[in-house]
């Protein structure tokens, strides 16, 4: 990274945050802004928001660096949520230390939070970031945070994938799809039984460009149903497509408040309720 601002992509803070967990002091890493380091591409359907790569600054990825993580211990959490945490909390994170170090350490086996982030620190940040939220109290939000973590990690797993295909990212890549299917489902069923609240959660993203709140989580709870629910028992198989259809359809009713969303939003979540309804006419 150049030590001119002006070509660099990254900055670490001048104030050293300090660990809740381990007590370790360090610095941030956050994207500059400005001076055509982003220039936004197109929308995926999973609403990722795609970068044009540029000469002066190559590929930027700014999913990489919304996780606060500890170099030392590598609790993780949102910058929301990283340093305000309840005794408890800190205990149960201070006894997962060793576990958090031993999960990723045949796959990435060279990962130093304390040097500028790449793709691998990018999913691993996420990856430290659920484990960390499993210790979380429920007003937190902890479930549907691990969704879009999930899920963040999968899209960069991909990317991955796409620079060095031959070393299965696709395969890790297909693990947190799943795990995002399962954390935005949980999400959904606490929220509706008052177990454990979204619309309180802050940045639910999916991405960072923009905040689509509890209609993305519909939207991407029900996307995840359709890509990767069950597909081998016909019987699971039509349920989960029914799940979806309702979820999806949740977003655009009739009436007023279905014009107050995002056009983007609605015409992705239609396609899919489009695609839902062709598998089960074909299916009947």
């Amino acid at each position: 990274m150049s030590s001119n601002a002006g070509d660099s992509i990254t900055f670490f803070s001048k104030e050293s945050i300090n660990c809740p967990v381990c007590g370790t002091d360090f610095h941030r890493e956050d994207m500059r802004t400005g001076r055509g380091r982003l220039i936004a591409g197109s929308l995926t359907r999973f609403l990722r928001r795609l970068y044009e790569p540029t000469e002066k600054y190559g590929e930027v990825y700014p999913l990489i660096y919304p996780v606060t993580v500890c170099p030392n211990c590598l609790y993780a959490a949102f910058p929301q949520d990283f340093s305000n945490i309840n005794p408890k909390t800190r205990e149960a994170l201070e006894g997962d230390i060793e576990a958090r170090k031993k999960s990723l350490k045949k796959i990435f086996p060279e990962l130093d939070f304390n040097k500028p982030r790449n793709i691998e620190m990018g999913i691993a940040a996420y990856h430290y970031c659920i484990l960390s939220l499993q210790h979380f109290p429920k007003d937190r939000s902890p479930t549907v945070k691990s969704g879009v973590s999930a899920l963040r990690a999968a899209w960069l797993c991909e990317d991955l994938h796409r620079k060095v295909p031959g070393e299965h990212f696709d395969y890790l890549a297909n693990i947190y799809y799943h795990k995002a299917w399962f954390y935005y489902t949980e999400a959904l069923n606490k929220d509706e039984n008052g177990e454990e609240g979204i619309a309180d959660a802050g940045q639910l993203g999916p991405d960072v460009d923009q905040n689509y709140g509890y209609d993305g989580v519909l939207y991407i709870a029900a996307l995840l149903e359709f890509l990767h629910g069950p597909k081998s028992n016909p019987e699971q198989r039509h349920a989960s497509l029914q799940r979806a259809k309702t979820m999806v359809g949740r977003l655009f009713g009739h009436g007023r408040a279905s014009k107050d969303k995002p056009s983007t939003l609605l015409e992705r979540a239609k396609e899919v309720y489009r695609e839902i309804n062709q598998e089960l006419k074909g299916n009947s």
